[in-house]
């Protein structure tokens, strides 16, 4: 992203600069002591990945409408981690709108009759947005598609 790229190359370039000012002896005991202060809160200078991690119950049903409405907002920096299992499984395996046909959970036996719906197609419309699909038994895939996004 380019507001964190920028942030980064900024507090790179501040650090030496403010550890020069602090051990030199021509500031003021004040200046000293401010600079100290913001010196001590430098980790607040470079820009932070904002993450929002949630299953397919939450990102397909119950938060879409806000999960879309975040994303849709190319000001909004915020990186989201989708598990899709396929199946509510905080609920114990019930039918959602990620259910394939033909799954077989506990309480949705044969899936359900309407096509799965895809979040990754629907977020890929957007283009500023980073859609992955990786199997996560292949742990190389997944972390090259976090270290993308």
């Amino acid at each position: 992203n380019e507001k964190s790229d920028r942030c980064t190359l900024l507090f790179d370039k501040m650090k030496p600069l403010f550890q020069s000012l602090l051990l030199s002896g021509n500031n003021t005991c004040q200046n000293k002591a401010l600079l100290a202060r913001i010196w001590a809160d430098r980790d607040m200078f470079p820009k932070l990945s904002q993450w929002i991690v949630g299953g397919d119950g939450w990102a397909y049903d119950i938060g879409y409408g806000g999960l879309d409405h975040v994303e849709a907002f190319q000001s909004n920096d915020v990186n989201v981690l989708v598990v899709d299992t396929e199946m509510y499984s905080n609920t114990g395996g019930q039918s959602s709108k990620a259910t394939p046909i033909g799954a077989s959970v506990m309480f949705a036996k044969g899936g359900k009759s309407q096509k799965k719906k895809n979040i990754g197609s629907i977020f890929m419309t957007y283009e500023h947005c980073y859609v992955a699909s990786v199997c996560l038994s292949n742990q190389s895939q997944l972390v090259q598609a976090l270290v993308e996004a």
